[in-house]
């Protein structure tokens, strides 16, 4: 009987047409009877946060959030992205580290300079520039780097906005 009750409790709230429950990032301790053992037992339960954005209209603009401006949900749930690099709602391909985060979209314009581009973070690129930088030191290889031109271009897959996506979360780590 009780671990029907925890099954029930720790479920997602019933939802009304329009509305989307996202889990919260904190979590609620509450003191129960554990069902396997017959000891009290700390269990952590997930809140819900219910809200009426679909997922294709969330952004990190409506994310929810504290007054003193920390997250309510990970943005992971928030954009529905599954691993890293990874696919949003919205439609864009999104890479981070531990210190950056950047979503690339289909159409969306590569300049130069621009961290994760394809020619200045190629593999052949990076050995030359650590060839470089072995031989002739740091400035030599950033010359170099600054050398590295190309005509802006466009994002013109899925695919290559998730290899784009892939070079950003490996340039940040």
């Amino acid at each position: 009987m009780r671990l029907d009750n925890y099954l029930i409790e720790a479920s997602k709230p019933e939802l009304k047409d329009g509305e989307y429950a996202v889990p919260h990032i904190k979590k609620t301790k509450v003191r129960d009877l554990n069902p396997k053992t017959n000891r009290m037992k700390n269990f952590k339960r997930t809140n819900w946060i219910v809200t009426e954005i679909a997922p294709e209209e969330r952004t990190f603009k409506n994310l929810p959030k504290y007054a003193d401006g920390s997250a309510q949900v990970k943005f992971t749930d928030w954009l529905s992205i599954k691993g890293n690099p990874g696919k949003g709602s919205d439609g864009k391909c999104y890479g981070w580290s531990h210190r950056a985060l950047y979503g690339f979209s289909v159409g969306e314009t590569i300049k130069p300079g621009h961290i994760g581009n394809k020619y200045q973070y190629a593999e052949d690129a990076q050995k030359k520039y650590m060839d470089i930088m072995t031989k002739d030191g740091l400035e030599a290889a950033d010359k170099y780097e600054k050398s590295i031109t190309f005509e802006p271009y466009q994002i013109e897959d899925e695919a290559d906005a998730m290899a784009h996506a892939d070079r950003f979360r490996r340039s940040v780590s």
